[in-house]
């Protein structure tokens, strides 16, 4: 097991033991095609009132709770992402799951439409006081809530107002890619706090260039070259 494999397990672990001692549910699981939305639905209201955006990573579902957290895996080739439930659908009943443009990108589906994929049901994670907590105190840090320092080049990925959604999507990132450390930046305060997740040190502009190319390759669909 790789290095970045057992931190992103830690990310999973350490949050898992912040949240109350009581079993989770059982998570469900279901088999079937994912499509995607078309461009065309790019700030309308979803179901629940968020107003969608095709970089996020946020989904449609006929039953799930909104604001559930769902990991879709792309059966051909194990991608998978995490995203939030916002909305209802679909609406062609042989089809399980609707994704924004940004997780069909994550799992390798834009090209092809439609998928077959696996989505599982996520709550190893819970939003707690106490990450609420350690993830105020500072405004950069890693995704175990230690303080971090932005150093050399860095490139943003993504940003969400939901710190357990950034931390499921940090966990993704360090089981999909040979990356080191997924920084989280964090701005704002109380309702209007986000949350950014960052690569950084590299020691030169071009190889930031290089990776910022590589990551929206694989999907991100908001990457920005920035130098602390």
């Amino acid at each position: 097991m790789t290095n970045s494999i057992l931190i992103g397990l830690q990310v999973l672990l350490v949050t898992f033991l912040l949240q109350p001692k009581k079993k989770p549910a059982a998570a469900r699981v279901q088999h079937g095609k994912a499509s995607y939305y078309g461009k065309e639905f790019e700030g309308r209201k979803t179901a629940n009132g968020d107003i969608f955006k095709n970089a996020d990573y946020t989904a449609a579902h006929r039953t799930l709770d909104f604001n559930s957290y769902v990991r879709v895996t792309n059966e051909k080739n194990n991608l998978s992402i995490t995203v939030r439930v916002n909305d209802r659908g679909p609406y062609v009943r042989s089809r399980i799951i609707d994704l924004s443009e940004g997780a069909a990108r994550r799992i390798g589906s834009f090209q092809h439409g439609l998928a077959s994929v696996r989505i599982e049901t996520l709550n190893i994670i819970k939003k707690t006081h106490e990450i609420d907590s350690i993830f105020s105190c500072n405004d950069v840090l890693d995704c175990l809530g230690n303080p971090e320092t932005l150093k050399g080049f860095s490139i943003s990925l993504w940003k969400t107002k939901d710190i357990v959604h950034a931390l499921y999507v940090a966990n993704e990132l360090y089981l999909h890619e040979d990356i080191e450390k997924v920084i989280i930046v964090a701005s704002g305060i109380g309702d209007q706090r986000t949350f950014t997740l960052v690569m950084s040190e590299f020691p030169t502009k071009a190889s930031a260039i290089a990776s910022k190319d590589y990551f929206e390759k694989k999907g991100f669909m908001s990457v920005k070259l920035f130098q602390p």
